[in-house]
């Protein structure tokens, strides 16, 4: 059976924003990219990372608090391994 998924196409991780999980497309590649910014202060990683991935993925208005502490702490998580 040939393989069912392009293997270049954007990972979704599930990830916990606020009280539930929520599928992310493309957190890795987001992630590495801010990496690659450092140094940033917190607030500018989290604004960079919301930008990264509300671009590939639909993020209401009304939880854009919750999704920047969630990919932040993706993020610090990234960073320890």
């Amino acid at each position: 059976m040939a393989n069912c998924c392009d293997p270049k196409a954007p990972r979704v991780f599930q990830i916990q924003v606020g009280d539930g999980p929520v599928g992310i497309t493309g957190l890795d590649r987001a992630i590495s990219e801010v990496k690659a910014m450092e140094p940033l202060s917190e607030e500018k990683v989290k604004e960079e990372l919301f930008k990264k991935i509300k671009a590939h993925n639909y993020i209401p208005d009304s939880a854009r608090e919750k999704y920047c502490v969630a990919l932040f702490r993706e993020y610090q998580k990234a960073k320890k391994s």
